[in-house]
C-alpha cells in the first residue's frame, strides 16, 4: 500500500502524520470489509459468505458498513504509512479527524485524507556527565544497635512474673478493661474497646495520655483518662480528636530478664558464646550499613544523571512503566498472601496510576540516563561476564529448571551494565559521602521510636537466633 504521507513533530515525543489513501486503496479496503462480514453474518437461508450484497448492506446499514470499512482502513494505513516512513512508533495510535465526519465523507473508489498521532521513541541527550559534584549520605554503623537488639531479645525471652506492693511503672506488662468515646460526641470509638488486653505499658506505645494514664493504677482501680488521637493517625474519622478512656487495671506482671551470658546466647542462637552472637550480630549490621551505603551511592548517582537527561516522555512510555510498577506491587503482595484481586478494585487502580506518575517519570528518566550514558562512553557487557552472574544466581534457586533463562540473561546484563556505568561515573565525578544532619537523624530515631514494636524490633535478632541447626559463618 503505497501512501502520500506528511509528518509533524509534535510535544512530547509524538509525530503527527496526514495521510492520504488513493481511491483506489479505499475501494480495495472496503470490498474486503463487505467479504468478511458476509462470512461473519448469519442469516437465515444463506449460507456463511454467500449473502447477496443488497441483503447485507440492507441488514448491516450503510453507515455501519462504512464505518467498519473506515476502521479498517484507517488502521491498515496508519500501520503502512508507519512502515513506508521508517516511524519508530511506540503505544497506539491516536485518530485526529473526526471519526463520525471522516464516515460522512468517506465513498469507497474516491481518496480519503485523515490526521493522527503515534508516540516515539524519544531523543535523549545528556547536558553533561563528567564533572558533577554528588553527595552521598552516609549510614555509620551504630554499634550501640547490638545492645539495643540483645535487649529487645531478652524481653522476648523473659518471664512474666506478678507485680506485688507497687502501682503500675513503665516497663511493665498490663492486662486492662478499657472502653473509650469521644469527647465532642460521646459516642464510642470503633475498636475503641477492649476486655483482658495485654499491653506493654512503655511510652510512644498508645495514643498519647493512654500509657501515662496506666502509670501509677494499682490492680482492680479504674480510671479515666484522657487521650488525644494524632491528626496523622489512620482512622480519619477519629485523627486528631480528643477521646476519653475507662480502664480497670486487671493485672500488673513485670519481666524477670534473663542474664546475657553464654546461657543466653546458646538459647536464643545457634551460637555458644554470647561474644560470638555479639560479633555476628556486629558483622550483619555493618554489613547492611555499608550496603546502605552502596544503595545511597546507586540513588544519587542515577537521580544526578537524569537531572542532566533532556528528554520529553511520551505518554504510551509513562503509562507502561506505570503499569509495571503495578504489577511489581500486586505481585509483591500476592507473595504476601493477599488477594490482589479484591484489593485492586477499579477505583484503587485509577487511585494507584496516579500517584504513580511521578516514580515512573523518575525511573524511565534513570533508565533512558544510562542507556544514554552507556553509548556515549561505550560502555557494554560480554556474554562471559552474563553467563558467570546468572550461573552464581541459579546456584542459589531450589528449581533452576523453572527459570526463564532468556529473562534471567537479559535482567543480569541490564544490572552489571548499571554497575559499570555507576563505576564510571563515580570514576569520572566527584562523588562524596556526607554525615546526615543531626536534626534529621534526631527525627529519624524519633520516628523508629514511635513506629517500631517490641515484636518488630526482635525479628533483628531471631533473624540470628532462632535456627539452632546449620550454623552460619559469623
Amino acid at each position: 500500500m503505497s501512501l502520500k504521507v506528511t509528518q509533524e513533530k509534535l510535544p512530547a515525543s509524538r509525530v503527527g502524520l496526514q495521510i492520504e489513501v488513493s481511491g483506489e486503496q479505499s475501494r480495495q479496503v472496503y470490498e474486503r470489509t463487505l467479504t468478511r462480514l458476509s462470512r461473519e453474518i448469519r442469516l437465515p437461508g444463506f449460507r456463511p459468505g454467500k449473502v447477496p450484497r443488497p441483503v447485507l448492506i440492507q441488514r448491516i446499514g450503510e453507515a455501519a458498513l462504512k464505518a467498519n470499512a473506515l476502521e479498517d482502513l484507517v488502521q491498515q494505513s496508519l500501520e503502512a504509512a508507519i512502515a513506508q516512513e521508517s516511524i519508530p512508533a511506540i503505544g497506539n495510535y491516536k485518530l485526529s479527524s473526526e471519526f463520525e465526519a471522516l464516515v460522512d465523507s468517506f465513498q469507497p473508489g474516491q481518496p480519503l485524507s485523515f490526521e493522527a498521532s503515534v508516540d516515539v521513541q524519544p531523543t535523549a541527550t545528556l547536558t553533561q556527565y563528567t564533572g558533577l559534584t554528588v553527595e552521598v549520605e552516609d549510614v555509620p554503623f551504630d554499634a550501640n544497635r547490638v545492645d539495643s537488639v540483645l535487649a529487645e531479645q531478652q524481653k522476648q525471652m523473659a518471664t512474666l512474673v506478678p507485680v506485688e506492693g507497687r502501682n503500675a511503672a513503665i516497663g511493665d506488662v498490663a492486662v486492662i478493661d478499657f472502653q473509650g468515646v469521644l469527647v465532642e460526641s460521646g459516642e464510642e470509638i470503633p475498636g475503641g474497646s477492649g476486655t483482658d488486653f495485654q499491653i506493654e505499658v512503655e511510652e510512644d506505645r498508645f495514643i498519647p495520655g493512654f500509657i501515662s494514664g496506666i502509670v501509677g493504677m494499682a490492680i482492680e482501680e479504674t480510671r479515666t483518662v484522657d487521650a488525644t488521637f494524632p491528626e496523622t493517625y489512620p482512622q480519619e474519622e477519629v485523627a486528631g480528636k480528643a477521646a476519653q478512656f475507662t480502664i480497670t487495671l486487671k493485672e500488673l506482671k513485670t519481666r524477670d530478664l534473663p542474664e546475657l551470658d553464654d546461657a543466653f546466647a546458646q538459647e536464643a542462637s545457634e551460637y555458644e558464646t554470647l561474644e560470638a552472637l555479639k560479633a555476628a550480630l556486629t558483622e550483619r549490621f555493618q554489613a547492611e550499613a555499608t550496603n546502605q551505603v552502596k544503595a545511597n551511592k546507586r540513588d544519587a548517582i542515577l537521580t544526578a544523571l537524569a537531572d542532566q537527561l533532556d528528554v520529553e516522555l511520551p505518554e504510551s512510555l509513562l503509562q507502561r512503566e506505570i503499569s509495571a510498577m503495578i504489577n511489581e506491587t500486586a505481585t509483591r503482595l500476592s507473595n504476601q498472601g493477599m488477594d490482589v484481586r479484591k484489593l485492586f478494585t477499579e477505583d484503587v487502580l485509577e487511585r494507584l496510576r496516579e500517584s504513580s506518575k511521578d516514580e515512573a517519570e523518575q525511573r524511565l528518566r534513570r533508565t533512558i540516563a544510562l542507556g544514554e550514558l552507556a553509548k556515549v562512553t561505550e560502555t557494554s557487557v560480554d556474554d562471559e561476564a552474563v553467563a558467570v552472574r546468572a550461573a552464581e544466581l541459579l546456584s542459589n534457586y531450589p528449581r533452576p529448571q523453572e527459570i526463564d533463562r532468556d529473562r534471567l540473561n537479559t535482567v543480569v546484563r541490564e544490572e552489571l551494565l548499571e554497575e559499570k556505568l555507576v563505576e564510571w561515573f563515580e570514576a569520572n565525578n566527584s562523588v562524596t559521602l556526607v554525615t546526615p544532619k543531626a536534626e534529621e537523624a534526631e527525627v529519624d530515631a524519633s520516628t523508629a521510636t514511635v513506629e517500631t514494636t517490641a515484636t518488630e524490633a526482635s525479628e533483628d535478632a531471631s533473624a540470628e537466633s532462632k535456627a539452632k541447626k546449620g550454623k552460619k559463618k559469623a
